[in-house]
């Protein structure tokens, strides 16, 4: 794929224009022809006139000027194959446009496909997308858009494209993921507006909601690499610490026996009582890792795009071991002179991937009653009055025991907050976030990909204009979902394709998974079928 910027490729539509005055006044709404199909399509009327004539393909010609650009998709994406259709869209700031050609060319010696709209968006139907998808696996496809003036449909004012493809690599799992009001403020008074969702990115309906209701904090959540365990941090009846492990079913209605609490492991001295900060359960559904005796720093602002200031100041990682019922220290990551935490695991189990950072606890004034500040100046403000860099370390599991943790080269001490490490399926690569500062809701975070021993790290194409954070990787390691504030305050989900050398592409939205006044976040590659889950339900909660 090739991601350089391409101003357009303009097929041969000058020798056309008089024919286009005379056709333009039947055309109106939306209207497509696919001239490589066998039979031209019903309705097309004015426009198969006009593109009937067009025999070649599209050819490189000479920008014309004029305020317009295709907006979406990103030019060099790459969809999954089983993706539903997406709604291309673009931008004409020159205001003598109300009409536009478009085309998309095919190489292969595939025909295009044309449509005319009177609107700047067009979602392909079912067919149409179908079609585009299996013409633009093994090339590139072209997408062309033309502005039509006004005053004189026979003119091209401007013209402008991109180029797209699709992937032979299946995505094969659903997307867990969660929708809140904001700010952050509005959604803690309201947990039961939060929706917990299923998502089928090659469904045309809105993914499922199997959980919503809760009168309760749920946060942090994993499955299993067989898809047979999920787990989620879960505030069950007020305990913060709370944790549950349960197998996954399509009716899953959640009893005590399935929770463990990370607020029994022995607090100390002043320590507030344990959480669970983070908590992640390994791959085989096993084991569970999180920070306990932990303290964190918090502030709370009544602003849309960043509404919260937040990082641990204080605590060591613990596993939780589902067979035996323990909670213990992991040697490597037990430094009570540092905070760790947002532990990861390896595939393989061998290994967990950890930030850690020297202790802030200067900034509370009274450890056995940590509270969340209530702040009016900007997150750009509050960055600067307590900055907070992490760096990752990578320790030997051995089962429990241990070992000498390492800082990641390529990922610490490089004057950068480095977090939210996640291994790669084949244990190859690990994505992290990194950020001049913090652990959360941070502007200026972005995806970087390192090698999963250590070396030289990659920002990733994938990235957006702001927050890109919170990423999972497909069950095949073909495919990375994320969070980002690309579009505005409200966080929106999207997903990259990455190669075997650990190359990804500018990403598409799953625009379904939107819902207007929410942002949904935190998502979750799930390796289980559409409906695999129906429901989630935990009693008196």
């Amino acid at each position: 794929m090739n991601n350089r910027r391409s101003c357009f490729r303009l097929f041969p539509l000058l020798a056309l224009l008089p024919l286009l005055a005379l056709c333009q006044c039947s055309l109106s709404g939306v209207t497509c022809w696919d001239s490589g199909a066998d039979r031209p399509g019903r309705g097309c009327g004015a426009l198969e006139y006009l593109v009937c004539r067009v025999t070649a393909a599209m050819k490189e010609g000479t920008p014309l000027a004029g305020d317009l650009s295709v907006t979406y998709p990103f030019d060099g994406s790459l969809f999954p194959a089983e993706m539903a259709s997406p709604t291309v869209t673009w931008r004409d700031g020159d205001g003598r446009s109300s009409c536009w050609l478009l085309s998309v060319q095919f190489g292969g010696g595939r025909k295009p496909l044309y449509v005319f709209t009177d609107v700047m968006s067009w979602t392909p139907d079912r067919k149409t997308w179908e079609n585009i998808k299996a013409h633009s696996k093994d090339a590139p496809a072209w997408l062309t858009v033309c502005a039509l003036s006004n005053g004189d449909p026979g003119t091209v004012i401007a013209a402008c494209g991109v180029t797209f493809g699709t992937s032979v690599d299946p995505v094969g799992d659903t997307v867990f993921f969660r929708q809140i009001p904001l700010p952050f403020s509005v959604a803690s008074r309201s947990f039961e507006k939060t929706r917990w969702r299923l998502g089928d990115i090659a469904s045309y309906e809105k993914p499922a909601t199997v959980m919503t209701g809760q009168r309760v904090c749920a946060s942090c959540h994993a499955f299993s690499a067989d898809g047979r365990w999920m787990s989620m941090e879960y505030n069950l009846g007020g305990d913060n610490g709370a944790q549950f492990i349960a197998e996954i079913r399509p009716d899953m209605v959640l009893g005590k026996e399935e929770f463990f609490s990370w607020s029994d492991y022995p607090r100390g001295g002043l320590l507030p009582p344990t959480r669970g900060l983070f908590g992640r359960m390994s791959p085989s559904g096993r084991y569970a890792a999180a920070s306990v005796n932990e303290i964190s720093f918090a502030t709370v602002m009544d602003d849309l795009d960043y509404c919260q200031l937040f990082f641990p100041t204080y605590g060591v990682i613990a596993v939780y071991d589902r067979e035996r019922g323990t909670i213990r220290l992991l040697p490597g990551a037990s430094d009570y002179s540092l905070v760790q935490a947002n532990p990861a695991w390896s595939p393989d189990e061998r290994s967990v991937v950890f930030c850690r950072a020297k202790t802030r606890n200067e900034v509370h004034r009274d450890l056995r009653n940590v509270t969340t500040v209530v702040e009016k100046r900007s997150i750009h403000e509050l960055n600067a009055l307590y900055p907070m860099r992490f760096d990752l370390y990578q320790v030997p599991f051995n089962g429990g025991e241990g070992g000498v943790a390492e800082p990641l080269e390529g990922a610490s001490e490089n004057g950068m907050s480095n977090y939210f490490a996640r291994y790669s399926p084949d244990g190859k690569w690990i994505v992290f976030t990194k950020s001049p500062t913090g652990i959360m809701l941070q502007p200026d975070s972005a995806l970087w990909i390192i090698p999963a021993a250590g070396g030289k790290a990659r920002r990733m194409t994938c990235n957006r204009g702001s927050f890109n954070s919170w990423h999972s990787w497909s069950s095949n390691g073909r495919w990375l979902l994320f969070s980002s504030k690309a579009n505005g305050p409200y966080t929106e989900i999207f997903l990259t394709h990455v190669d075997e050398e650990g190359n990804d592409t500018p990403p598409v939205i799953l625009t379904r998974f939107n819902e207007e006044g929410y942002a949904a976040n935190v998502p979750e590659f799930a390796p289980v079928a559409p409906g695999g889950i129906r429901s989630i339900r935990v009693p008196g909660s």
